[in-house]
């Protein structure tokens, strides 16, 4: 059977209906599944090896709407499924033909209007405490005949990511005992602001170097572990002091050498590097967001730190993940203990 997903937002975002897919697989041999996506996660999606078409929603024009409709047209669905709970997407799938269509939608208006004419109606929002977005996806299972299993949620395959690993001459990560911080621009509120206008509703860590680096080489010595710190896709402050205070071994790739353990920092990696060091990683910290998802898939202990407000958001999210905790974001004196005591 042919199934057409819409997920025209971002790469955590696609994570999530991942296990959906995987459960589709699973039961649908011969399923071939095409993929509406953003320009934010198509590139990530284009690499997923379940996935046989990829369609761009490349902009909001009006022009770039009608060619993607176009091209949608062009195909016979059997199944069609709004993961995104776009209005643009629901829009888009009353002129599709297909048998069977599954519409998960954030607004109560949608769901009473749309069960007007479609059997399959999922509301699923931060106001449903007790629905979790397992059970959610269990319903579109549901709908499309089979059940969700725990195997779902490990939709990536081991050393999946390996050629997009580039220092695999210079260090084993498979003999590396390590732990894995990711230090992104959600640490630091004046750069997160340049990706995500809304972040400045959230908590100011207020990390600095000092007490940064302090922070490493007690989490180090106190596990036994070396570190491995990644970076986002922003060159922050705090980013430009760690490679000042550690030494350069290539572009990109730098090291700090403390009397019990190594530091490495690795810059500018892509997506699928990342997520290939999570996988070998025994501990992966981060503020929450798409690599909650990958380090989850391969059952690795996560520290999540996530904004106090935001709780039951993130619960619902991440209810099924084994090898999971979460912190909530503070001042980082505070938080750098709380991580260590967690470690």
């Amino acid at each position: 059977m042919n199934y057409l997903i819409f997920r025209t937002d971002r790469i955590g975002d696609y994570l999530i209906t991942s296990s959906l897919i995987n459960a589709i697989k699973r039961n649908d041999k011969n399923s071939k599944i095409s993929i509406v996506a953003s320009e934010k996660n198509y590139n990530f999606i284009k690499k997923y090896s379940y996935i046989d078409k990829v369609f761009l929603l490349k902009s909001k024009k009006i022009s770039d709407r009608i060619k993607l409709l176009k091209d949608l047209k062009r195909n016979k669905f059997d199944n069609i499924i709004i993961s995104d709970k776009k209005n643009r997407s629901i829009f888009f799938s009353f002129f599709i033909k297909s048998d069977n269509k599954i519409f998960n939608v954030s607004k109560e208006y949608q769901e009473r209007v749309l069960k007007i004419f479609f059997k399959n109606v999922f509301l699923d929002n931060d106001n449903q405490v007790s629905k979790s977005i397992r059970k959610n996806l269990s319903e579109n299972c549901l709908s499309l005949g089979f059940e969700l299993k725990d195997e779902d949620f490990h939709y990536l395959k081991i050393n999946q990511f390996e050629k997009e690993f580039v220092y695999g001459k210079q260090i084993n990560l498979d003999k590396l005992n390590f732990i894995q911080f990711h230090c992104d621009e959600k640490w630091e509120i004046e750069n997160y602001v340049k990706l995500f206008k809304k972040a400045y509703n959230l908590t100011d860590i207020k990390i600095d170097h000092k007490s940064l680096m302090n922070f490493l080489i007690i989490l180090s010595k106190k596990t036994s572990k070396d570190i491995i710190i990644t970076t986002g896709t922003i060159d922050t402050k705090i980013i430009n002091q760690l490679k000042e205070s550690f030494n350069k071994i290539s572009d990109f790739f730098y090291e700090y050498s403390s009397k019990d353990s190594k530091i490495y920092l690795m810059t500018d990696q892509s997506f699928f590097s990342i997520s290939h060091i999570i996988s070998k990683s025994s501990l992966f910290i981060c503020c929450h967001g798409a690599f909650t998802h990958i380090a989850s898939n391969y059952n690795v202990k996560i520290l999540d730190i996530i904004e106090k407000e935001k709780e039951t958001h993130y619960a619902k999210i991440t209810k099924h993940m084994k090898n999971y905790k979460y912190i909530y974001r503070e001042t980082f004196e505070n938080l750098s203990t709380n991580i260590i005591n967690n470690s």
